[in-house]
């Protein structure tokens, strides 16, 4: 299977670039916090401690281009539209102000058509890792 244009292939791909990115401000925590009643919404409380704790600033990745992906379409034709889900991720990433952002993927199938192996070529891809995690440890008992 051929791979889809889907969005315009740009240069090369190249090492992403890594940066510090500020995702709040504290002031506003601080007063939302101050605002809130004692004894009531301890979680919310809570969760507004941890933010000033950790602080505003996050590190972000950002795409320098999209990755030539013909090959894993080619090797891979079963993953097809989660392919055509992270070009366009990748792609949206590389044109605008944001950070590469993937929504994990949850690959569902018999064993033995290839989801361990598509998520390993995808990370290698990417330049990134991976955390498996199988169905059979999200089961109780």
């Amino acid at each position: 299977m051929e791979s889809r244009s889907l969005v315009p292939q740009s240069s090369p791909f190249h090492l992403p670039v890594a940066q510090m990115r500020r995702v709040f401000h504290p002031d506003e925590v601080e007063r939302k916090l101050a605002k809130l009643q004692e004894h009531e919404h301890d979680s919310l409380r809570a969760t507004y401690r941890r933010m000033l704790e950790r602080g505003p600033q996050r590190f972000q990745v950002k795409p320098s281009g999209v990755p030539d992906m013909a090959s894993l379409y080619q090797a891979l034709p079963n993953f097809t539209d989660v392919l055509d889900d992270v070009k366009r991720h990748v792609a949206l990433a590389e044109h605008s102000r944001d950070g590469l952002e993937v929504t994990p993927i949850l690959l569902l199938g018999p064993p033995g058509i290839g989801k361990t192996h598509f998520a390993k070529k995808l990370a290698d891809l990417l330049g990134t890792g991976m955390s498996l995690v199988p169905m059979s440890s999200m089961t109780a008992g």
